[in-house]
């Protein structure tokens, strides 16, 4: 009897260990710093990215130490068009990426959490969103930049890339 007792309570302690270490991976550590923050800076600057259906361009600004401002537009000869406004700001341990397409989500922000910083490459996620679940931004060079989104559509995976080359 003792020894089935024994085995029970090894059980219950490796269950709850069991349980908290599937907690720990599936949880997101979302604790970035004002310097991770700071290696997005380069981002400032008009960008361009050329497409045989009209140039996409994304702008971005300095509005303050813990915030970027942008807007992405499309030109196609002599018209313009508004595709989204952003920010991109550090609040409480987060590095938030705030899109503002024109005609869709009824104009509203969604927003896209930083998961991860690797070198110059940053990962943003929102899984709830419907296209794209995940936006990435890879400084290739000062004026060299590779965006590109992705997600699940229809239950396929697809992927939109953005090369960009910096104008100013």
């Amino acid at each position: 009897m003792k020894r089935t007792g024994t085995f029970i309570i090894g059980l219950r302690r490796w269950t709850a260990l069991s349980a908290i270490l599937l907690l720990m991976a599936f949880s997101q550590v979302t604790d970035f710093t004002k310097q991770d923050f700071e290696k997005l800076k380069p981002l400032s600057g008009l960008w361009v990215s050329k497409r045989a259906n009209g140039d996409i361009y994304e702008q971005w600004a300095r509005s303050s130490d813990s915030e970027l401002t942008g807007r992405s537009y499309k030109m196609m000869k002599t018209d313009t068009m508004l595709l989204e406004s952003m920010k991109l700001y550090h609040r409480g341990g987060e590095i938030v990426f705030a899109p503002v397409a024109a005609r869709q989500n009824n104009e509203k922000e969604v927003l896209f959490k930083l998961r991860s910083i690797a070198g110059n490459e940053f990962v943003f996620e929102n899984l709830q969103h419907d296209f794209p679940q995940r936006i990435v931004y890879r400084l290739i060079s000062r004026d060299s930049l590779h965006a590109y989104i992705e997600g699940q559509v229809q239950a396929k995976n697809k992927r939109i890339d953005y090369p960009y080359s910096r104008i100013h």
